[in-house]
C-alpha cells in the first residue's frame, strides 16, 4: 500500500488520532509498521479497544498506543512480559524492510522518532495504569498489569502466577508428604532393579530415577540420546511394580505437546521393553499398553475450553511430559490446574532446543528457579549430558552450535562446496554421526542441491518411497484390512523417516512453501497437480488438531495405494495405522519439507537443514540450527552461507520472562521472588 492508504486506514479505524505533532509522529510510525507487517489491523484495534476501556485521555492516547504496540510486538516474539527498556528495540525491529518503501517514514526517520519519544510514552503509560499488580484480579479493566519495570498482558500474568504457585507447592521442602504418596517406601533395591537393562545407567540416569521416585516434581533435561525414556521406563518399572499397589496404568499419563512427539514416546517406552532385563512379564504388558497422548487431548480440549481444570481435575498419579521444551505458558498452566495435589509431574526435555511457538519459555526458565536443593540434598532438576546415540563428530558439531562458536563448528564438519559430486561424498561416509556444511550463495545451485537430496532418499518420482507405497501387497496387508501396522507399512514408514528437509522460514527462496512446490513440480514432471496426494509416496503433515479422525497437529503421513486406482493417507500409531482418505483429510500440508519449529519430538536418518539467506531474519537463531542438527541420527547437512551461519550461531534470543530472575538463575526460596 501507499503511505496515504495506510493513513486513511488508521483515520478510518479511529487509531492515534489528534492534532499535535506526537499524534502525528505516531501515525507515521504506525503506517511503516502495519507496511512491514510488525503489526496487524486487527491487533491495532485490539489496542485502541484497550485505550478505551482505561479511560485514556485524548492527549495521552496516540503514546500509551504506541506503548501498547510494543507490548504485542514483544509478546510476538514470545515474551511473557516486556521490560520498558526493551519497548524501543521492539518497534524497531518489526520495522526493518529491505528494500526501504518509497514514501514511507524512513528506519533511521523511524528510530529517531521512536528514541525521542520513548521516554514520553512510557510516562504516559504509568499515568493510567500505575498501580504495581501483586496479583491477578478478574476486574475486566485490568487488562494491562506491571511489576516495577515489566509489564504484562493479564491472562499472561495469571498463568504464570498460577505455573508458579502449583510449581513453589509442589517443590517446598516444608509441605509435609502424602501419607499414600506414589512413591513412598520404593527401596534401593527395587529402585536399582528397575535400572537393569542389557546396558548399564550411567550416574547422572541412576540419579534421574531417584529424583523422579522420591520428588513430586522432577525435571530431566538432556539433549538427544541422553536416556530420557530410559529413565522414563525404570520409573515405571519402579512405580508400577510396587506390591502395595500405589499405582494403576490408569493413573498414569504421558502427554506431549504435539501428536507425533506423544506417539514417539510410546513407541520409544516400548522399545526400552524390549531391553529391560529381569522384567515380570505382567509389568512389561502393565507398561507396554501405556500410549502417548497430547496435552490437549488429555485435557479434553474442544473449540473454546478443556473439560478438565482447577474445578474438574484429573484422577491421576503420575503424569510425564515428553518434549516439554515446547510447551508454553498457557498450556503448562492449564496442565497444572488439572492436575491433583497427589499427583507426580516429570517433565522431559532439552532445555536448549527451541522455546515454544507461544507465549514464554517454561523449560529453560524453571530449570533454574526449581532446582533448590531439599534437606536431603536432592534437587528437583537432573540434566543428562552423556549421549549413546549421538556421537563424534556430529555431537561435537551440536555442542559448538550450541557454544555459540562458528569456528568449532566449522572444525567438527565436513565443509562442502555446491559441486557435482557433493552428494556422493556425504553417502559415502558410511559410519554414523557426521555433519556438513554445505556452502552456496546461489539460488539456483541451492534448489538444484535439494532436488539431488530427494532423490537420493527415495522421495521424488520412481523412488523407494513411491515404490513401496504402490506395492499392491497393501491389499494384503493389516493395516488397511485391520489397521495394523504390518511388515509392509512399517517398511514404508521407515521410509519416510530416512530423510528430511528442514527450513528455517515458511516463505522465501528457501522457505517449506517454495520447496514442497518446486519437489511437487519435479515429481509431477514440471506441471503443478490439482491434487498433489494422488500420487503414492507423498508426505504429508497434519495441521490441525483433528479428535473426530484421530489425526493431530503434526502428525505425519504418506499417501498409498487403495488399490481403486486412488490413494489413501496412513499415519503410524505404533502397532497400529490411522487411515484416512484423502478427500476427508483435514487440514494439512506437503512435508518434503517442514520447518524446523514442526520436526520437534522428530528423528529422521539424515536431515537437511536450509538456512535462509537474510541474515537480518529474525528466526536465525543457535537454537534453530542446533534444533535442526539434532533431529538427525545418522548425517545432517547444513545448507546455507558461512554468513548466515555465523549470524545464527551468534543469535541467542533471550526471552523476557516472569518465571526467572536474569542474573541469578538459583536463588533459594528466600531469596527468589516471583514477581518482585
Amino acid at each position: 500500500m501507499t503511505v496515504r492508504e495506510q493513513l486513511e486506514h488508521l483515520e478510518l479505524f479511529e487509531i492515534a488520532q489528534g492534532d499535535g505533532t506526537a499524534a502525528q509522529d505516531v501515525r507515521r510510525v504506525f503506517a511503516r509498521l502495519l507496511e512491514a507487517d510488525g503489526l496487524s489491523m486487527g491487533e491495532l484495534q485490539t489496542m485502541r479497544d484497550i485505550v478505551e476501556l482505561a479511560s485514556v485521555k485524548a492527549a495521552d492516547v496516540p503514546l500509551v498506543l504506541l506503548f501498547l504496540a510494543a507490548m504485542f510486538l514483544s509478546r510476538r516474539q514470545g515474551n511473557s512480559c516486556m521490560r520498558e527498556g526493551d519497548g524501543a528495540a521492539f518497534l524497531l525491529h518489526a520495522a526493518y524492510m529491505d528494500p526501504e518503501p518509497e514514501g514511507f517514514l524512513s528506519f533511521a526517520a523511524f528510530q529517531e522518532t521512536v528514541a525521542a519519544q520513548w521516554h514520553e510514552v512510557c510516562d504516559a503509560a504509568r499515568r493510567w495504569w500505575p498501580t504495581e499488580a501483586a496479583e491477578p484480579t478478574d476486574r475486566g479493566t485490568d487488562v494491562i498489569l506491571h511489576q516495577g519495570d515489566r509489564w504484562f498482558f493479564s491472562g499472561d500474568f495469571k498463568a504464570l502466577y498460577v505455573i508458579d504457585e502449583r510449581l513453589r507447592a509442589w517443590t517446598q521442602t516444608a509441605m509435609p508428604a502424602l501419607a499414600d504418596g506414589v512413591g513412598d517406601g520404593l527401596s534401593e533395591a527395587a529402585l536399582t532393579a528397575a535400572c537393569t537393562f542389557s546396558f548399564t545407567l550411567n550416574e547422572a540416569q541412576i540419579r534421574a530415577v531417584k529424583t523422579i521416585a522420591k520428588q513430586r516434581f522432577a525435571v530431566i533435561t538432556g539433549g538427544p540420546g541422553t536416556g530420557k525414556t530410559t529413565i522414563v521406563c525404570s520409573i515405571l518399572r519402579a512405580l508400577l511394580g510396587q506390591d502395595d499397589g500405589k499405582l494403576e496404568t490408569d493413573e498414569v499419563a504421558l502427554v506431549a505437546p504435539t501428536g507425533r512427539a506423544a506417539q514417539r514416546m510410546g513407541e520409544a517406552l516400548r522399545n526400552q521393553c524390549v531391553t529391560a532385563q529381569g522384567l515380570d512379564e505382567t509389568l512389561r504388558r502393565r507398561i507396554e499398553s501405556l500410549e502417548g497422548t497430547t496435552i490437549h487431548r488429555l485435557l479434553g480440549s474442544n473449540a473454546s475450553h478443556f473439560k478438565y481444570g482447577a474445578e474438574n481435575r484429573l484422577n491421576l498419579k503420575l503424569v510425564i511430559v515428553d518434549e516439554a521444551s515446547m510447551v508454553d505458558i498457557h498450556i503448562m498452566r492449564a496442565l497444572l490446574e488439572a492436575l491433583p495435589t497427589d499427583c507426580k509431574l516429570v517433565l522431559l526435555g532439552d532445555a536448549d532446543q527451541l522455546p515454544p511457538v507461544g507465549v514464554g519459555a517454561v523449560l529453560g526458565d524453571i530449570v533454574g528457579p526449581y532446582a533448590s536443593q531439599d534437606a536431603q540434598g536432592q534437587g528437583n532438576v537432573v540434566r543428562l549430558t552423556e549421549s549413546n546415540r549421538f556421537r563424534p563428530p556430529l555431537a561435537d558439531a551440536a555442542k559448538a552450535i550450541n557454544a555459540g562458536s562458528p569456528s568449532a563448528f566449522l572444525n567438527s564438519s565436513v565443509r562442502l562446496e555446491l559441486e557435482a559430486e557433493w552428494l556422493k561424498r556425504v553417502m559415502e561416509l558410511e559410519s554414523e554421526n557426521h555433519c556438513f556444511f554445505l556452502r552456496q550463495n546461489n539460488k539456483e545451485k541451492c534448489h538444484a542441491a535439494v532436488i539431488q537430496w530427494a532423490e537420493a532418499w527415495g522421495l521424488l518420482k520412481d523412488g523407494a518411497l513411491e515404490r513401496l507405497a504402490s506395492s499392491g501387497d497393501l491389499q494384503h496387508d493389516e493395516a488397511l484390512a485391520r489397521g495394523e501396522n504390518g511388515r509392509l507399512t512399517r517398511k514404508i514408514f521407515r521410509q519416510l523417516e530416512s530423510s528430511r528437509i528442514l527450513c528455517v522460514v515458511r516463505d522465501g527462496p528457501c522457505g517449506v512453501q517454495t520447496i514442497n512446490r518446486m519437489l511437487t513440480l519435479k515429481r509431477y514432471g514440471g506441471r503443478m497437480p490439482f491434487n498433489p496426494l494422488q500420487k503414492p509416496g507423498v508426505p504429508v503433515i497434519v495441521t490441525r488438531n483433528t479428535p473426530e479422525r484421530n489425526l493431530w497437529n503434526g502428525d505425519v503421513g504418506v499417501t498409498v495405494s487403495d488399490g481403486n486406482g486412488g490413494t489413501v493417507v496412513l499415519f503410524p500409531r505404533g502397532n497400529k495405522v490411522v487411515s484416512c482418505p484423502v478427500g476427508l483429510l483435514p487440514e494439512h500440508e506437503l512435508a518434503y519439507a517442514i520447518t524446523i519449529h514442526k520436526s520437534q519430538g522428530s528423528e529422521f536418518d539424515n536431515v537437511l537443514v536450509l538456512l535462509t539467506d537474510d541474515v537480518n531474519n529474525p528466526l536465525l537463531s543457535r537454537q534453530l540450527v542446533y534444533t535442526g542438527v539434532t533431529r538427525a541420527r545418522k548425517r545432517a547437512v547444513i545448507l546455507g552461507t558461512e554468513l548466515a551461519l555465523e549470524k545464527a550461531l551468534q543469535t541467542e534470543p533471550v526471552r523476557n520472562s516472569g518465571l526467572r530472575r536474569e542474573g541469578n538463575p538459583q536463588l533459594d526460596e528466600s531469596q527468589y521472588k516471583l514477581y518482585k
